[in-house]
Order: structure tokens, then C-alpha cells, then sequence
């Protein structure tokens, strides 16, 4: 009898940025995968056809010693949506709702984007209003249908009225078609045989009450169909020209991921899931720790949350001005990153230097790249304060010139109204004006973000990644009191690494509205039990083995209140959810409920009633334990430079991972370099290195005294 065939044994991630494509292959056994023996690799992205980044970096990837055929898997995160929506390069689309509702894009939720500005404008509708139509279908809260149905003959005026606008694509959004799936589908399917384009049923979606909202993420979907179907189609040749036969899942902006024919399927779940990647790999990799993930990469910084290990997830999130009612990963923009512009805005009184919100991107990129590029990033001051040494960036594979970050710098500098000309001396002020207003803006922003959740920044570990983050976060510490900062083994790569170890996940939804107490219990475990059987089902189709964890929450409220917090029902793993009926206590829903008003509202009224609105269920299965591994045991020094983050040159050690033996730590000012990342530790600030490779800065705790 011949021997089993050994597992496949290597996952592949893959994060396609602004900037760099980066590439992750993470090995293992197929239940355990070993982070410190991870291969990573980056190369330039392109932006004329992200595929083919994709291509060329995976092909270079396996030229590192992974045989393509024991490849178990390739885990995709991208933007490609996206950066569509926001640069309004979509599939003209026509709109179908409810009669007298042709006007649900133009009213939206009613508000002025800026509440006291006489003169704002409200941001323009996401299809015009001579691209809706509407038809005499529409439901109750119920699901039952209001009216006398539907005349053919409306059906067919309406269905001549949209091959004359003649739409690439058409969503389908009824009043009340939240709880009427099923009619809401027929219609859908019907149009779609009449015209021969797609049509995206809005209840399909995301079957849950608020009709502005569900519209609008039923729009979104279809516009980005024709797109995403393309870009996913090219994706499936360029991995079959490589030969590479393995499943293949796209990450979403929960925080996990599904298989390529989910993600054609249902293309808007994907639209975040690039910076919510490397808040997946924290909480993979780190579970049950308080952290604020800090994602500086080329355009932007990002930052997420992880409560005792686990994404802090939003229903409020947009893209652009338009909503996205699906859960996703909280992650929220707030500043500079590598490639932003460092430029002097004169349309004051007076010169002031900023930075971003433009970038430089992949394509001229940095003044220091040399490829053309004449505009200073936060890249450029990096490289002239001597934090990044231009000979051994990205381990000396991409060498930088110094001198044209010098040169540009000095130039933003020329109109700062000081006396001193020197071209030196110009490039100091402008690399110090610009690392103090990126930490300032950043910092601002973080504090919003976190008081927005009870929270303040002190009580958390920053786990800083991508290109600049180990640059910068020391530096964004100091600025919010945090003391703690942990770059991650692969830093530069980090989102690549969320998506190859990302569960494979899925969430979905129902509008319930009913009080909760015991008389209301049965239907409540019955709302809950249909949407665990329709994610266990779902799971069925992922091509997944391991076992997983269900989870039921439910968004309540006191009677009267405007807002819900979402309190968690019931978790179990899917076996049980499988084999065992579902069972639900009222009490520990309300229990829950007063412990999360108390610490969000900070009060509790016991005499309200409680009202559920919607119900959610999610299903999460990991791929496997994930092992640090062992990665280095501290640092070997390797020179010395000066180095200029506050103003002040400062003579720094350069140091780098020893593979054993070494310093067990470093004593800032130093600078750690790394093959994908170069992390500063200020003045005041001790580095360590785990088993696994990972670099702790902690700050002194005089520093923190002071």
C-alpha cells in the first residue's frame, strides 16, 4: 500500500499596496505555522495592472526554495475595489426600487455633511436620479407584500425603460426587501435574463433594515462586479500559468477571508480588506492582548484596535462619503506614511510645511528612489536625518540616494523665512518640521479614535508594521504616552502575513426588532439558529477542514434610545453548532448588555426594557495554530551613525538580529535594520528581541515618570 502523500506544507499572502506588492510564504504542517521561518518578498507594484505585480513577485517567491506543488494555499488582500469607488472608475449602474422611493439616494439619511456650514454641499449620489427607477414591488416589515402585486405589463415597461439606459450593471432595492429575500431575488433574476447584465439583489447582500444603507452597499456591489469578476479571472491565469494548483481565498474587511468564488460572489466584502490584514495577523499572532496596530506604509497610516485580542469591528464605516453597513475591521486613517509628500503650503500669511495627504507613490516614488521623482517624502527626511542608511534599505537590495533627499528637502525649505541658506541646513529644518507634524497630526487622531471607544492610548501596546512603522512608532509613542511598542518579525510585510494565516470567515445578518426577555426568547433562538445554520452552510463550501467557532450577537438598545450596541448571545464551536440545538438565556444578553452600556454610556437603567433589532451570527475558522517560532536571540552591532529625529543630532549604535548570542538589548539612541523595515529607538527607550524574532521597545520608565 503506498505511502499518504505528505501535506502541503507553505501559505502564501499576498498584499498588493501603493507602493510594494508584498509577498509572505508561512510554513507549517497544515495545523501549526511557523511565523520566524517565514519567507517574505517584496517588489515594486503596478499600478496599470496589480496582477501583474502579483505574478512577478509570486514566480520570484518561489524561486526562494518553495516547490509550487507544495503550495496549500494563496491568500490575496487587495484595494483594486476600492481605490475604484474612490476614484470613480465603476460600471455605470441603474438603480430599481420601490415606487415613490426614487429619491432614497438624494435624501440619505437627511444630515448636511458639515452641520453648521450653510454652505456645504451634500456629496453627490452614488448613481444619478435618471438612473433609478421604480416598480410597484414592495413588502412589509413582515416580508409580506403590500399592494396587489405586480401587473406584466409594469414589469415589461420597466424592463424597456432600462435597456434604453442601457446599465453595465443594475441593483434591485425594495422597501421592505430585507425580509422578503427570496421576492426580492426572483425580481432580480428576472431582470437579469431580460437584459443579459448583472444584477445584484440588495437583500442578497445584506438582508438587514435601513433602506439608504442597504441601497447604497447593493450599488457598491454591482458597480465593482464587472471589475473585481476581471481582475479575480486574471488572477486564476497568472497562477495557473506558474503552475500553482491550491485553494485560493481573498481577504475581507472583517478581518478574514474566502474562497475566489465567494469574492466574485459577493466583490464589496473585500473592498477594506487590505488594512484590516494586518490587524488580523495581531490578533492571530498576539491573541488576548490590549493593542493598537500602526500601519504605515506608502500613502497612508492606519490604525485598528484589538480589545483583549479581538478586532474592534464597526457597521459605520465608509468609502468615500458612501456607507458600508457590513461589518468590517475598525481601521481608521490618521496620518502621513512613507511616500507622503513633505510640501510648504504659502496660501496663508505665512509659509507652513505639511505633509500629505498626496503621495508620491510607487511610480516616481521618493526623491531618494532616483527614478524621477522631485517632490520630498517622509522617506526622504528618514533617509537625511540618517534614521534610514541609503546603501542598506530593504537589506541593500533597493539602494537610495542620499543626496536627492537632501536636495529636495532644502528645497521645500527655501521660503521658511530663517536666514541660514545652506542646502544642509534647510534640509535639517524641513526633516524636523516634517517627522513633528506627522507625529502631532497622528497623534490627534489617535486619541479621537480610541475616546471614541472609552479608551486612551496609555493602556495599549502599539504593534507597529508595515514599511515605516517600526521607523516612526517610537516617535508616535513619545507623542500619546503610549510605553510599550512591538514590531512584529515581519514588519515590512505584515498585511501579506495577515492574509496567508487570516481565517476564513463569514458574517451575516437579520432584522428582528422584538423586545428581549423570556416571553420573546424563542424567537430570538430561532432568528439565531436560521443564521448559524446559513453560515454553517456557507462554510461547506469553502473547502475547509478544521474546526471552528460560531458566534451570535445581537445589536440592543433601551426602548427609545437612537443607538445599539452589539452584545454577544452565545459562542460555540461548529461541531456543536452542527450536532447540538441552540440555546439561548435572556439573562446573560441583558447581563452583557448593562456591563457594555456601563462602560461605553456609562450607566445602567434596570427599569428600561431592552430591545434586540438585529441579530448576527459569524463563523471563524483558522487555518491552524500559529508558532513564533524561534527567530534570534539579540543583536549584533554593525556600525554607528548620527541620527536626527528632535531636532538634535545624536550619535546612534546601528545594530542588527543576531541568529545567536548578542547584546540581550539595545539602549536607545539606536537604530535596529532590518531586512524590510529600519526601527528607531529614541533616547530614553530599551529594544529587546523574542524567540521569535519580534523587537519590543519599552520605554525607560524615568522617561515615563517625567
Amino acid at each position: 500500500m503506498a505511502a499518504p502523500a505528505a501535506p502541503r506544507r507553505w501559505r502564501i499572502g499576498i498584499d498588493v499596496g501603493g507602493t510594494f506588492t508584498d509577498l509572505v510564504a508561512v510554513p507549517g504542517d497544515g495545523s501549526s505555522w511557523s511565523l520566524a521561518d517565514a519567507i517574505t518578498h517584496k517588489v515594486p507594484s503596478t499600478p496599470h495592472d496589480p496582477s501583474e505585480g502579483v505574478e512577478t513577485g509570486l514566480a520570484q517567491l518561489l524561486e526562494r526554495g518553495i516547490d509550487v506543488a507544495d503550495v496549500a494555499s494563496v491568500s490575496h488582500g487587495t484595494t483594486i475595489g476600492l481605490n475604484a469607488i474612490l476614484q470613480g472608475r465603476v460600471a455605470r449602474a441603474a438603480l430599481v426600487t420601490s415606487r415613490g422611493h426614487r429619491d432614497v439616494l438624494q435624501i440619505a439619511r437627511a444630515r448636511m455633511p458639515r452641520s453648521f456650514d450653510l454652505h456645504a454641499t451634500p456629496a453627490a449620489p452614488i448613481v444619478p436620479r435618471e438612473h433609478v427607477l421604480e416598480t410597484d414591488h414592495r413588502f412589509a416589515s413582515d416580508g409580506d407584500p403590500v399592494g396587489a402585486g405586480v401587473d406584466p405589463a409594469e414589469l415589461d415597461r420597466l424592463m424597456a425603460r432600462l435597456r434604453a439606459l442601457a446599465p453595465e450593471v443594475v441593483a434591485v432595492s425594495l422597501l421592505g426587501g430585507y425580509a422578503a429575500r427570496e421576492a426580492e431575488q426572483e425580481l432580480a433574476d428576472r431582470l437579469a435574463r431580460a437584459l443579459d447584465v448583472p444584477v445584484t439583489s440588495a437583500a442578497a447582500v445584506w438582508p438587514e433594515a435601513g433602506e439608504y444603507e442597504r441601497t447604497t452597499l447593493a450599488l457598491l456591489d454591482a458597480q465593482i462586479t464587472p471589475l473585481m469578476t476581471g481582475y479575480f479571472t486574471a488572477l486564476r491565469e497568472r497562477l495557473a500559468r506558474l503552475r500553482v494548483d491550491a485553494r485560493v481565498y481573498i481577504t475581507t474587511s472583517n478581518g478574514g477571508s474566502v474562497s475566489i468564488d465567494s469574492a466574485i460572489r459577493r466583490p464589496v466584502q473585500t473592498v477594506l480588506s487590505g488594512p484590516a490584514g494586518g490587524v488580523s495577523a495581531a490578533a492571530t499572532a498576539w491573541p488576548g492582548t490590549d493593542m493598537v496596530t500602526l500601519d504605515m506604509g506608502g500613502t497612508s497610516s492606519d490604525i485598528g484596535v484589538l480589545r483583549g485580542g479581538r478586532p474592534v469591528l464597526t457597521t459605520t464605516a465608509t468609502v468615500g462619503p458612501h456607507p458600508l453597513m457590513t461589518p468590517v475591521v475598525e481601521v481608521s486613517a490618521i496620518g502621513a506614511g512613507g511616500g507622503s509628500v513633505v510640501w510648504d503650503d504659502r496660501s496663508g500669511s505665512r509659509s507652513v510645511l505639511r505633509v500629505g495627504p498626496t503621495s508620491v507613490g510607487a511610480v516616481p516614488g521618493p526623491a531618494a528612489y532616483d527614478a524621477g521623482g522631485t517632490e520630498p517624502a517622509l522617506t526622504d527626511a528618514y533617509v537625511h536625518a540618517g534614521i534610514i542608511d541609503p546603501a542598506t534599505f530593504l537589506g541593500g537590495t533597493f539602494p537610495l540616494r542620499g543626496d536627492l533627499a537632501t536636495a529636495a528637502l532644502a528645497r521645500v525649505a527655501e521660503h521658511d523665512g530663517t536666514d541660514d541658506g545652506t542646502p544642509d541646513a534647510r534640509a535639517d529644518r524641513a526633516a524636523d518640521a516634517a517627522f513633528r507634524v506627522a507625529s502631532a497630526g497622528m497623534a490627534a487622531r489617535l486619541r479621537t479614535v480610541l475616546a471614541a471607544h472609552g479608551e486612551v492610548p496609555e493602556r495599549y501596546t502599539f504593534v507597529a508594521f508595515g514599511g515605516a512603522g517600526g521607523t516612526h512608532a517610537a516617535l508616535l509613542a513619545d507623542e500619546v504616552g503610549v510605553s510599550r511598542v512591538l514590531v512584529p518579525a515581519a514588519a515590512g510585510t505584515f498585511c501579506a502575513l495577515g492574509a496567508a494565516i487570516a481565517p476564513v470567515r463569514r458574517d451575516v445578518a437579520r432584522t428582528v426588532r422584538t423586545v428581549v426577555a423570556e416571553a420573546t426568547l424563542d424567537d430570538l433562538t430561532a432568528a439565531c439558529a436560521e443564521l448559524e445554520a446559513e453560515v454553517l452552510g456557507w462554510l461547506r463550501t469553502q473547502d475547509v477542514d478544521a474546526v471552528g467557532t460560531v458566534t451570535l450577537s445581537a445589536d440592543l438598545r433601551y426602548a427609545g434610545q437612537p443607538t445599539t450596541l452589539e452584545v454577544e448571545l452565545a459562542a460555540r464551536s461548529t461541531t456543536d453548532a452542527a450536532t447540538a440545538p441552540l440555546r439561548l438565556a435572556a439573562d446573560v444578553g441583558l447581563r452583557r448588555f448593562a456591563e457594555q452600556h456601563e462602560r461605553v454610556h456609562g450607566f445602567v437603567d434596570a427599569a428600561a426594557t431592552v430591545r434586540a433589532e438585529t441579530v448576527r451570527a459569524s463563523v471563524t475558522v483558522h487555518p491552524g495554530e500559529v508558532r513564533t517560532g524561534r527567530g534570534g536571540s539579540g543583536f549584533v552591532k554593525t556600525g554607528a551613525r548620527d541620527v536626527r529625529y528632535d531636532a538634535v543630532p545624536r550619535p546612534a549604535g546601528v545594530w542588527a538580529l543576531a541568529a545567536d548570542g548578542g547584546e540581550a538589548s539595545v539602549a536607545g539612541p539606536a537604530v535596529v535594520e532590518k531586512a524590510d523595515t529600519t526601527v528607531l529607538v529614541p533616547a530614553g527607550w530599551t529594544a529587546t528581541t523574542d524567540d521569535g524574532g519580534n523587537l519590543h521597545l519599552v520605554r525607560d520608565r524615568s522617561e515615563q515618570e517625567d
